[in-house]
């Protein structure tokens, strides 16, 4: 690949080579792709094998995706018992969670056209940055004993940590597809899984970190592991920007409005509110078998470790293999009939409600399932955008992950609003039956006379 004049910079012309023809690649080409209706040859490669530079950078892309992680799963855990302890009212527990997917809502849809701006490598290692002092500030608040100054300092840096999150994980999620652009489906399950081992891992380094050394050791841990990510990044990574690409409004245009990338985006929407169902739901449900603070851990271990062991399985698959983008369906079909099973719902209460170990297989499950749907979702929202004649740069990486993730968050505000509520004034069995019921939304787009396929020289099922 050529090297620009700067040591460390880089054109994003360079990055999005195999689609434009102006400069190869040697270490990934695409081939066979389809880009605004013409076919592009496909192109002997030269090197299958990943570069160690590339190693390095999806080393750094995966430190960031796991502790931001473990950051965002050890607050749950910490904070509400800290503001008991406090004595401070618990409504303002609910504002300080809220915050935080409110700010990514906000800023995530902005990364389409901040990230090309400010570039790949600024992003990361600032939004790293700015994330460890989050961390680092947040587990200061041990020493704030009144209301005031307690609740303000913490919304205030969970709003600032949801716009950390949104430009670290648009960063990481763009990097790594720069650098495998024939293989963005595998790297970003690579990163989800990641997500899913920071998700396992937080509670359990969360919960002995604060055993050990109580409220601030936790996240000071995780704060550190931040910014040293983030030193990390500096050395590792490549500054990408899109300051000199063309503005290709007609093609947005039709992205937006063709009706599979609608029906994704409201399908991954729906993942998010199901999502949310679980995290709000789900511990005062296990909280009922009186099986003590251990098990639930491990049950919710479990349940993530699905999520972090079949994001990259599924990734390698669908890099594999092409599929029907309509196949995408039967994730949210097993989510629904998952949760029926779970509730159980009560068309269903003949299953019986205390049923661990039928519950921790749901869990396994239904997790799987979920992960099913976000990396087949990202991986055909990218292919969407390439037929439409996007070029594979960092504009368009960017765009694609700030409606995936923006669509998530959305429905990650209103999930633990529904759950909460339906729980509290009926019971789990019915917030089963909402959950299950939310899975349809999306089937009326996904019509067969939509169904123009996408060109790949993979196997098609």
């Amino acid at each position: 690949m050529a090297t620009a004049a700067v040591t460390g910079y880089r054109d994003v012309s360079e990055s999005a080579a195999s689609i434009q023809g102006e400069v190869e690649d040697p270490q990934f080409t695409l081939s066979g792709r389809e880009v605004a209706g013409k076919e592009v040859p496909a192109q002997e490669t030269v090197s299958q094998s990943i570069t160690t530079r590339q190693k390095l950078i999806l080393a750094a892309c995966s430190c960031s995706s796991c502790f931001m992680h473990m950051g965002v799963s050890t607050i749950p855990l910490l904070l509400p018992p800290e503001i008991i302890r406090k004595g401070i009212p618990y409504e303002y527990c609910g504002m300080i969670f809220s915050l935080f997917a409110t700010a990514i809502v906000i800023f995530e849809p902005l990364q389409a056209k901040l990230l090309p701006m400010i570039g790949t490598k600024r992003a990361f290692c600032f939004s790293a940055l700015l994330g460890g002092f989050c961390y680092i500030s947040f587990g200061m608040l041990t020493f704030a004993y009144s209301t005031a100054g307690f609740a303000a300092p913490a919304m205030i840096i969970r709003f600032v940590e949801g716009f950390y999150y949104a430009v670290l994980i648009t960063s990481s999620n763009v990097i790594v597809c720069l650098e495998f652009p024939d293989h963005a489906s595998l790297a970003f399950g690579i990163l989800e899984g990641f997500v899913g081992a920071g998700f396992t891992l937080g509670p359990l380094v969360g919960g002995s970190l604060f055993a050990a050394g109580g409220f601030i050791a936790p996240f000071l841990f995780i704060g550190l592991a931040l910014l040293a990510t983030s030193l990390f990044g500096y050395f590792v990574l490549d500054q990408v920007t899109g300051l000199n690409l063309q503005s290709r409004p007609r093609e947005k245009k039709r992205l937006i409005r063709d009706p599979i990338f609608i029906a994704l985006g409201m399908l991954t929407f729906t993942m998010g509110i199901v999502w949310g169902i679980f995290e709000t739901s789900l511990e005062p449900y296990l909280a009922t078998y009186d099986q003590g603070p251990i098990v639930e851990g491990v049950v919710f271990a479990i349940a993530y470790l699905a999520y972090a062991g079949m994001s990259p399985v599924w990734g390698y698959v669908f890099r594999r293999v092409h599929i029907d983008y309509r196949w995408v369906l039967v994730g949210p079909v097993c989510v629904g009939v998952i949760w029926m099973i779970l509730g159980p719902i009560p068309m269903l209460s003949f299953i019986g409600t205390d049923v661990l170990w039928l519950d921790v297989v749901c869990l396994f499950l239904l997790n799987v399932s979920i992960a099913f749907v976000f990396v087949f979702s990202y991986d055909t929202m990218l292919k969407r955008a390439v037929m439409h004649g996007l070029e594979e740069n960092v504009a368009t990486y960017a765009l694609i992950v700030a409606a995936f993730f923006s669509s998530i968050y959305i429905g990650e505000i209103i999930g633990p609003v529904i759950g909460g509520y339906v729980y509290a004034k009926l019971s789990f069995q019915y917030v089963a039956l909402v959950a299950s019921s939310a899975a349809p939304t999306e089937w009326p787009y996904c019509r067969h006379d939509y169904a123009d396929q996408l060109e790949s020289p993979r196997t098609a099922i």
